[in-house]
């Protein structure tokens, strides 16, 4: 019996390993090992919160490439009220997933067994044309094809803060497990970031009933922007396609005809939202466009706005957002920590403030980071990564976005050899592909990936 092993069962993981056994011949043995117990949910969809929504509209979050409104269909046999446009809460699609890998199973091939393991992997050793996967519980598993489908990592340290403060001070990591949010409810509380994940953690401490100011500090003082409902794809001119694949592969060039475009469509009833829908499908193919210099450039000039405009929040969510903004419990900060003070009651922050020559010098009963998920892998600390680092097994890319795969997901080696029986699904992806952190991208890799594995193992 052929063994496929999949690392990681949040959406990535889930959604291969349903695909796979959707299209598997018999007799295959499909092993999804996640190191909690919760299958199919991960960190995004693994919140109990009413006010923690999807970031996408339920029409385009199927987990199925070949059945779009397949989701959606799910929503409806809860709430006839639902429609393509709803963003529903993260909970329901965290449901669905189960439901669907529960039903892959269950309507598999005869002889296609699924084996959920709750366990950590520590090794992967190479065998012939396949691996033995180590287990920290001790069990070894011998596969033909391993796929990583590990998701985010937790973020990394701001400046000036570390674990050595007190956890009722400073919380690193708000989605770890039993992390909790300690502050009394009339506190101050500073969230470093200002993107999706100060949004989720603000609107999360107002359904907890916290009173007291939250400020929000990011380099930029960005703050995140909202969905609309957007126009039929026939509406959109999508010239601005062609025109970028044929210009000169600068930011500054891209910038310009986006800039220029959006300009123009404005007196169409058109604006940004409706021009960075176009792009989104071809978004990768203008990444690879990019020498490294220019990606740099990028990451390092307009990755943030690019960031806040392209990944936006349901409509609901943001109203509660902006209500608290209005009524100044929630104030956007522009600057950078320069000291961290602990005192008997809280932290005295000091922020040089963006393009001014004064601080500002803030008392907070409990900071939280929120400045996303840290994607460089050779600052992770996870004993597989640091093993398949060490062996030489992957080949990471020079921005610290993730790792290097082949067209059709297969991973790179250190030396640059694609391997025949390791591949990566996850936002990880964002090194070759850039646009591969969301469900509408990952479930076209899902489907690609799963229908190349099932073609190997038989």
């Amino acid at each position: 019996m052929k063994t496929l092993v999949i690392i990681g069962a949040g959406f990535s993981g889930a959604v291969t390993a349903a695909q796979f056994m959707r299209h598997s011949t018999p007799d295959v043995r499909v092993v999804l090992i996640n190191r909690s117990g919760t299958m199919a949910r991960g960190l995004a969809y693994g919140t109990n919160s009413s006010l923690h929504l999807l970031n996408v509209p339920a029409g385009n979050m199927s987990a199925y490439v070949e059945e779009q409104d397949h989701f959606l269909r799910f929503c409806q046999a809860l709430d006839p009220t639902y429609t393509a446009s709803s963003f529903v809460p993260r909970k329901l699609y965290g449901d669905y997933l189960a439901l669907i890998l529960d039903h892959a199973e269950k309507h598999s091939c005869a002889g296609v067994k699924l084996e959920r393991v709750v366990s950590e992997v520590q090794r992967l050793r190479p065998v012939g044309m396949g691996a033995f996967v180590e287990l920290v519980n001790g069990q070894h598993i011998k596969a033909d094809q391993v796929v990583l489908a590990f998701g985010n990592f937790s973020p990394l340290d701001p400046p000036g803060f570390s674990t050595s403060i007190s956890p009722g001070r400073y919380q690193s990591d708000p989605w770890a497990g039993g992390a909790t949010h300690s502050a009394e409810a009339d506190s101050s509380i500073l969230l470093v970031g200002a993107g999706l994940t100060a949004l989720d953690v603000s609107l999360g401490l107002l359904q907890q009933g916290h009173r007291g100011p939250i400020h929000m500090l990011s380099r930029r003082g960005l703050s995140p922007l909202p969905h609309r409902t957007q126009r039929p794809a026939h509406e959109v001119p999508v010239g601005l396609v062609h025109t970028l694949m044929q210009a000169t592969p600068t930011v500054r060039e891209y910038m310009r005809l986006i800039r220029r475009e959006i300009g123009a469509a404005g007196p169409q009833g058109l604006d940004w939202r409706d021009l960075l829908a176009v792009l989104r499908s071809s978004t990768p193919a203008l990444w690879m466009r990019l020498p490294n210099s220019e990606r740099q450039r990028f990451l390092r000039h307009a990755q943030p706005y690019w960031d806040v405009h392209r990944h936006r929040v349901a409509p609901a969510a943001y109203r509660r957002f902006e209500e608290a903004v209005a009524s100044g419990q929630i104030h956007s900060m522009a600057g950078r920590i320069q000291r961290v003070t602990p005192g008997t009651t809280g932290l005295t922050i000091d922020i040089q403030l963006r393009r001014e020559q004064r601080f500002e010098q803030i008392n907070v009963a409990q900071v939280i980071n929120c400045t996303g998920p840290n994607t460089n892998l050779r600052r992770v600390d996870d004993a597989l990564i640091t093993q398949m680092m060490a062996e030489g097994l992957l080949q990471l890319d020079p921005f610290g976005l993730g790792l290097s795969v082949d067209d059709q997901l297969a991973v790179k080696s250190a030396n640059g050899e694609t391997s025949s029986w390791l591949h990566y699904i996850g936002p990880m992806l964002k090194a070759d592909f850039w646009e591969a952190t969301a469900v509408p991208e990952l479930r076209i890799h899902a489907q690609s990936l799963a229908s190349k594995l099932a073609n190997l193992i038989r």
